[in-house]
């Protein structure tokens, strides 16, 4: 395109002058840039999938599916598809969820069997060890209770250590081997000892500190420390209490018991809920106890919601109805209330295993009653779909700077 420039009067400007060959190029190509633009607008405008990015799932088609990316090639497609399964949220299929939670990890086949803590057991006598401070009475004789007529209330001075090796020393008795001994045993064994200086001794034995039995308990607990058990059994509930309780990030669904190298999932929701029958594991000397984290327990909300974000599942259960109210309900403007989709892998599933995709429509009466009984898992995704208006004024937000650039190319130009 060619064009003449010339000045007007004395003071320099200059205008541009549309030549004659000009003016006839003009004439001939604006009518074919227009005709090729409007076309593609309201083809774009039109809604067509592939310009509007989407996740190429066919909901409303029940059953299985393939999926691999748009795009792919035949050579590619085979290692990108994927399998996924489209179910329709109907009551049974509540039901079915309901009635068949998500299975715990189990402990590796072989593992024994954790034992339940329960308040009518009977404490079992306990058994000293390393760490502890045992206290011997002789009645009658204080000169063997406070060694040259000491009288104290510091209990680490009236009682006797054991020593690493389980080893305890006791005047005129010597050094024993006190470590795996009940309280009764130590008093049975010093009577025996003392008899050729003590004419039938009256002897009483307890332990006045534990040490020797020791329980670690780390993660999200206000306080991560050691804890000794005592002659009174605890649980994983006790010890938590005991560590200051659950912090504000901690999980409430479970909690990781280590012992002997085994691996035991807590069912912590249960535990704490009381929604159903959990036992409440008892602890042994050399148990940790690992609170985890809330990012294992998420939930992720996208697509037409007020507020994208994940969502803890801080209780027992939480419904469809209740992530997306915590998420700030569904976007008035663009949402589709007939196209909720929740996104879930089976629990432990294969590489390779087809993946669920449940479908519900919230615009109906029934839909909105099921999402409130619909029961999700850690790790799911729920997507809420946009309304086809929303996505034709994605795709003009989309286009509106290119056709104001040819426009205003027109005005400046003159085209």
């Amino acid at each position: 395109m060619r064009a003449i420039v010339r000045s007007v009067g004395k003071t320099g400007s200059c205008e541009l002058v549309e030549s004659a060959a000009c003016a006839g190029h003009r004439a001939r190509w604006w009518p074919r840039a227009r005709a090729a633009l409007l076309p593609a607008a309201l083809l774009a405008a039109s809604g067509c999938t592939w310009l509007i990015p989407g996740m190429n799932v066919h909901p409303g088609l029940p059953g299985q599916h393939p999926y691999f990316e748009q795009g792919s090639t035949a050579s590619t497609a085979a290692n990108q598809r994927l399998r996924y399964r489209v179910i329709p949220i109907t009551p049974t299929v509540v039901a079915s969820l309901l009635d068949h939670p998500a299975p715990a990890d189990a402990p590796p086949p072989g593992a024994p069997k954790l034992k339940a803590l329960l308040p009518s057991m009977v404490p079992p006598d306990y058994r000293i060890g390393p760490g502890d401070l045992i206290n011997v009475t002789v009645w009658d004789h204080p000169e063997l209770n406070a060694p040259a007529g000491t009288v104290t209330q510091n209990a680490a001075l009236s009682g006797q250590l054991v020593s690493s090796d389980g080893m305890l020393f006791y005047p005129y008795v010597g050094n024993f081997h006190a470590g795996g001994m009940t309280a009764e045993q130590v008093r049975q064994y010093l009577t025996a000892h003392l008899r050729h200086l003590i004419q039938n001794p009256q002897i009483s034995v307890r332990v006045l500190q534990y040490g020797s039995q020791r329980v670690e308990i780390t993660g999200e607990v206000a306080n991560p420390r050691t804890i000794t058990l005592g002659n009174v059994p605890e649980g994983v509930l006790q010890a938590i209490d005991a560590a200051g309780g659950l912090t504000p990030g901690a999980s409430r669904r479970r909690a990781i018991l280590v012992r002997h190298g085994v691996r035991y999932d807590i069912d912590l929701a249960g535990l704490l809920s009381g929604s159903r029958l959990v036992p409440n594991p008892e602890l042994e000397p050399g148990d940790i106890i690992h609170v985890p984290d809330q990012s294992s327990d998420q939930i992720f909300m996208l697509g037409a919601v007020t507020q994208q974000r994940p969502l803890a599942m801080t209780q027992d259960r939480m419904t469809l109805i209740q992530a997306l109210t915590d998420a700030g309900g569904l976007d008035a403007t663009r949402a589709s209330g007939s196209g909720v989709l929740v996104f879930r892998l089976p629990a432990h599933a294969k590489p390779g295993a087809a993946a669920e995709v449940y479908e519900i429509n919230m615009s109906t009466p029934q839909g909105v009653l099921l999402a409130g009984q619909f029961p999700l898992r850690p790790r799911d995704v729920v997507y809420v779909q946009a309304t086809e208006f929303a996505q034709y004024n994605a795709v003009i937000n989309q286009l509106l700077p290119t056709i104001t650039a040819v426009f205003e190319l027109k005005q400046t130009v003159g085209f």
